[in-house]
């Protein structure tokens, strides 16, 4: 059987990639799907669509088995390892599609992976971006929405005032949220633009070009429903500038978009005239070994990488991080200051994962000043189940940023900790926040090194517990982050000693 090796593997794969993929199908469509890649679960769809309409020309190409995918193979088990230690789901996914192309190569060859290399690099789009990354891109598209869709308002006799991703109308403020960054129709968008090129198109500049339009295509649209959305607001449309109707206006927008793609096919088609018709896929001839001599090397194959996935699996079977039993506890009377508790909703703790989360108010003697402490503790962290940072929650309930950095902090006993510093804003209010890491008595301000922190404490302490700190106080009218922290810090200096003995060490 031509595909025998391969299938000889597949116990090994599914004892180390099933719940890696049962839990990315239920992203996708999941009670807690996540919207923004819905779309991936047509990708392995379109895949086998593929390979099966070129399943004539990929018989025709002679295995030719190289051993230069046993570092592909090595890789993918390596970035698996580091993956799962680090409780990450990107990286198994990412090690999934590593694997793939080091089994092709090994037991059919370069040229059968050169032949699939389209379909397999398409599979790269079922997998859901990290927030971090995602993050990174959807809130400059918020801004870039807000400012798009403020312009035309102006010009439609409407006054604006626009700060950050919030747009003041007469009618009340209309925030350009997470969901309104359009990244979720950008998304569908580029997939749908692929798989209409590959259908559609021959020339590879024009399926090159049409992927590269669909973002200021996404763009533009999702602007101009902003734009929408603010006009039924002003002229008193609220309800159909909300829920269901605004659901429906995103799908039009939607279509609009698949459309506009395709008028500006034409127009390529119209530029760029049709050339000579594209050469068929090449049936490519290698040198062969004795037929003896294969099945030796095959087996042998089969065998190195058997083993090498076998001893991965059995690894980290065995290796499972402790859970660390937390028995600490924070007074709801910290020197002059009185806290209490905020009621954390089950709903938030399905997303949160399972673990203990502090949310506390704390106010002075004279009732007047607030601030906010955040203290959620792991026992332990596994895939998909590690502290959300700040950075992506902050921009989730609506807050601004309008300035971020890295500070040193004091503390007590004169030292001084790394703390991430944030000034944030809504509609009338400021807010300073400091976050930071902690865990097995360090603290770093830097999401990344919390990551690379967790994998070493794994292999070399067999912990994965960790814990995060954030504090949040309202600003003044024409207060400085300066001031602003040095109020904050009466009460962090009252804080320090017991959160020493909160997050274990």
């Amino acid at each position: 059987m031509r595909y025998r090796n391969l299938l000889a593997l597949l116990p090994l794969i599914a004892w180390l990639y099933a719940s890696i993929l049962v839990r990315l199908v239920l992203q996708w469509v999941g009670p807690h799907s996540d919207a923004n890649f819905q779309h991936g679960i047509f990708v392995p769809i379109f895949v086998l669509f593929v390979l099966w309409q070129d399943r004539k020309q990929l018989t025709a190409i002679v295995a030719a088995p190289s051993w230069a995918g046993l570092p592909l193979v090595v890789l993918s088990m390596l970035v698996l390892v580091l993956g799962v230690l680090g409780a990450d789901i990107f990286l198994p996914r990412v090690s999934l599609m590593i694997l793939l192309a080091g089994l092709i190569i090994m037991f059919q060859g370069c040229a059968f992976f050169r032949a699939v290399l389209f379909p397999w690099a398409f599979l790269i789009l079922m997998i859901p971006i990290p927030a971090l990354i995602i993050n990174r891109v959807t809130f400059p598209l918020q801004l870039l929405a807000a400012k798009l869709s403020a312009a035309p308002l102006e010009l439609v006799g409407v006054v604006v005032y626009r700060e950050g991703n919030i747009i003041s109308l007469a009618s009340g403020p209309l925030d350009v949220a997470e969901a309104c960054s359009g990244i979720r129709s950008l998304l569908t968008l580029v997939t749908l633009a692929i798989v209409y090129g590959y259908l559609m198109e021959t020339r590879k500049r024009v399926r090159v070009a049409l992927v590269c339009l669909t973002v200021p295509i996404a763009v533009v649209a999702n602007s101009v429903r902003v734009f929408g959305t603010a006009v039924l607001r002003q002229f008193g449309y609220i309800d159909e500038a909300e829920g269901v109707p605004h659901a429906l206006a995103a799908l039009l927008v939607f279509l609009v978009s698949l459309m506009m793609l395709f008028a500006v096919h034409r127009v390529l088609s119209h530029i760029w005239k049709s050339g000579p018709a594209a050469p068929g896929n090449v049936v490519y001839l290698e040198e062969q070994p004795a037929a003896g001599m294969r099945a030796k090397v095959e087996s042998f194959s089969l065998g190195t990488v058997a083993a090498l996935m076998l001893a991965t699996a059995i690894g980290l079977q065995a290796h499972s991080s402790e859970d660390v039993e937390h028995v600490g506890s924070l007074p709801s009377q910290i020197g002059g200051w009185t806290g209490e508790d905020i009621p954390i909703s089950q709903e938030d703790i399905d997303i949160l994962g399972p673990g203990e989360y502090l949310q506390r108010d704390y106010k002075d003697a004279s009732r007047l000043q607030k601030i906010n402490l955040y203290v959620p503790f792991l026992p332990s962290q596994k895939a998909g189940n590690t502290i959300h940072s700040p950075d992506h929650c902050l921009l989730g309930a609506g807050w601004f940023p309008i300035s971020r950095e890295v500070i040193q902090l004091k503390r007590p006993d004169g030292s001084s900790i790394p703390v991430k510093r944030y000034v944030v804003t809504k509609p009338g209010e400021r807010q300073l926040v400091l976050y930071w890491f902690q865990a097995h008595g360090r603290v770093v301000a830097s999401e990344w090194q919390a990551k690379y922190y967790l994998i070493s404490d794994s292999i070399h302490m067999n912990r994965s517990d960790g814990g995060m700190v954030r504090l949040m106080i309202r600003m003044l009218d024409g207060e400085s982050p300066d001031a602003a922290q040095a109020r904050m810090m009466k009460f962090m200096s009252q804080l320090w000693p017991l959160l020493d003995g909160y997050i274990p060490q």
